[in-house]
């Protein structure tokens, strides 16, 4: 069976690169032969953690410049180039939060908004924590909640 749910990409204009995002203006044919604009975000990607300590899940308060305000989230962050998520996992959990795991499970994978962004989000659940100082702490912008 051929998927007739397919976009072929005509031209890409790249329109912003920067540190983390870039954007792009994809002109696409459309199954029916007419064309269509695609805005897209592209971005490495990133790391999710549930983590508990003493059936307390662990937070961070962090201060998003997006929202004009703070957000209570779970540890999480960008890839860095070539990183692999599960390291990736392991490190926001120490940065953000101070703990270690001694086992770190791969929940799920999923896009964060496929309509317009290329944003694949790895979730984890770590296990078996040890620790408890916030690496960050000196960040004005993220405490560790428990």
């Amino acid at each position: 069976m051929t998927n007739k749910l397919t976009e072929k990409t005509i031209t890409t204009d790249p329109i912003f690169t920067g540190k983390v995002i870039s954007l792009q203006v994809d002109t696409v044919e459309l199954p029916d032969g007419s064309t269509a604009t695609r805005e897209i975000v592209k971005h490495p990607g990133a790391v999710a953690v549930l983590a508990f300590h003493n059936d307390r899940l662990l937070m961070v308060d962090q201060f998003r410049q997006a929202m004009g305000r703070c957000e209570l989230e779970i540890p999480a962050g960008k890839l860095e180039k070539g990183e692999d998520p599960m390291d990736a996992a392991a490190r926001e959990l120490e940065e953000e939060t101070g703990y270690r795991c001694e086992r770190m499970t791969h929940i799920h994978s999923f896009f964060t908004a496929p309509g317009f962004s290329d944003e694949i989000i790895h979730l984890y659940l770590a296990e078996d924590l040890t620790g408890g100082r916030c690496l960050r702490m000196r960040m004005s912008s993220l405490r560790c909640t428990r």
